[in-house]
């Protein structure tokens, strides 16, 4: 990406932190660069701030009195004058579930206590290059429709703007026949100009929007109606690959239109490994409450138009406190990672879960088992963690154990998954109140 010249003089960059330190720290560091600095010491001044000054970047402390760095970027980007100014969280908070907490509210970067200059400065670099490369290329979509009006008088100015934008731009008839390409295109799509010009637009969708788009060119009215984005196009090697795309009808005398193209196959895989950590726990690398809720109801759903039962195992850790106590966290954990892979390990069908719900609870859901199946399964999970003889001295036997409740969702015994989870939190209760390391079925 070609960098774009700023005046840092123009930026006004927002430090939202309850510390005077390390708002004096942040200033002396960015005012050095040319940066105008704007300050505020909590998250309602700083959203005053912002919504009336309107700074390119905001630095915003995590950890602040009354209204903390999460809540407070929720506020701005709620509102639609602050939605699109860059967050970067700050903060001694460097856990996974802290990172991705701030992404999902909104944040746009993370920047570790102790500051390190050259990364602070290299990320608002690189963040204030983005937002003004975005605000660049919409402010280009909306006037291109203006220029190409005198597209004729004005060739030679739109071929040289359009050749440093980083967007592909293909300009087409109403056919679809490529006619003008930007240099952007040919990196995008492996072809060389002279192999694009005497191309068909639709020979680089893939289907079904090559399809979709071919209907459109037929009719040229439903183009100005339907803007399709998030598609998949194919390079020469036959490779697709997701784009925002957009297909603008150009002023002319003849039905012309000029195609965009916003390479997103980066910010995808991204954006997969990101759901991809969000669904798993951090500690014990097992699907989290999160990802288990939404298999639940999904099973639940099957399980409801196929007329098959549904098992749901809920396991608990017996006098995990008290080994917490005796033993410390570190071990604790140590436990709970031996715990989460000795269950996983006794799971063998690849259409059950195994999840953690939190602390030392866990739960197993077995799609298509009965009350045969799944006490079968139940024993060889209680006996599989026995096994590992993980000492427990503060305990009656000496080792770590658990407790299993299964509730079955069969012949309409069960109107809702979270009675099917009721029923086996019931189940396991009975297991602790009658002596643990053992499983009850809910009757």
């Amino acid at each position: 990406m070609t960098e774009l010249l700023t005046d840092n003089q123009d930026t006004k960059i927002l430090i939202v932190d309850d510390t005077p330190a390390n708002i004096s720290l942040l200033t002396e560091m960015l005012q050095l660069k040319g940066y105008q600095i704007l300050a505020a010491n909590d998250g309602q001044r700083g959203i005053k701030i912002a919504t009336h000054l309107l700074p390119d970047l905001i630095l915003l402390d995590i950890m602040m009195p009354d209204m903390n760095g999460y809540e407070t970027c929720q506020i701005l980007k709620s509102q639609e004058q602050t939605r699109n100014i860059p967050v970067v969280f700050i903060s001694a908070k460097s856990e996974i579930e802290d990172v991705l907490m701030g992404f999902s509210v909104g944040g746009a970067d993370y920047i570790n206590k102790p500051f390190h200059e050259e990364e602070v400065y290299a990320r608002i670099k690189s963040l204030i290059s983005v937002q003004q490369l975005n605000k660049q290329l919409s402010h280009s979509e909306t006037e291109l429709k203006t220029v190409l009006q005198k597209y004729q008088q004005q060739a030679d100015r739109l071929e040289k703007i359009v050749s440093h934008i980083d967007n592909a731009i293909l300009e087409v008839d109403a056919q679809g026949n490529i006619e003008f390409v930007n240099p952007a295109v040919s990196q995008l799509f492996d072809y060389n100009i002279t192999e694009l010009e005497g191309m068909n637009l639709l020979q680089l969708l893939a289907e079904p929007f090559a399809g979709e788009y071919k209907q459109c060119l037929l009719e040229p009215g439903r183009i100005e109606e339907k803007q399709f984005s998030s598609i998949l196009v194919k390079r020469k090697d036959g490779c697709e690959f997701p784009v925002d795309f957009s297909l603008i009808t150009l002023p002319a005398d003849e039905p012309r239109y000029l195609a965009i193209f916003h390479d997103i196959s980066i910010h995808k895989n991204r954006e997969e490994k990101l759901k991809d950590l969000s669904y798993h726990d951090s500690l014990t690398k097992l699907s989290n409450r999160r990802r288990f809720d939404e298999f639940f109801h999904k099973e639940w759903r099957r399980s409801l138009r196929n007329r098959k039962p549904l098992a749901f195992i809920m396991i608990d850790i017996d006098n995990f406190k008290l080994f917490n106590d005796t033993y410390g966290h570190k071990q604790g954990d140590d436990c709970l990672v031996t715990i989460a892979s000795t269950i996983r390990n006794t799971i063998k069908r690849p259409g059950d879960m195994v999840a953690r719900l939190g602390g030392e609870e866990f739960v197993v859901l077995l799609p298509d088992t009965d009350r045969e199946g799944v006490m079968q399964i139940a024993e060889q999970i209680r006996k599989a963690v026995e096994k590992q003889e993980i000492p427990h001295y503060s305990s009656a036997r000496g080792i770590v154990t658990i407790s299993l409740g299964i509730a079955i969702s069969m012949d309409n015994n069960c109107d809702s998954t979270e009675q099917l989870y009721k029923n086996a939190d019931q189940a396991l209760y009975q297991s602790k109140k009658t002596g643990k390391n053992r499983y009850t079925v809910f009757e």
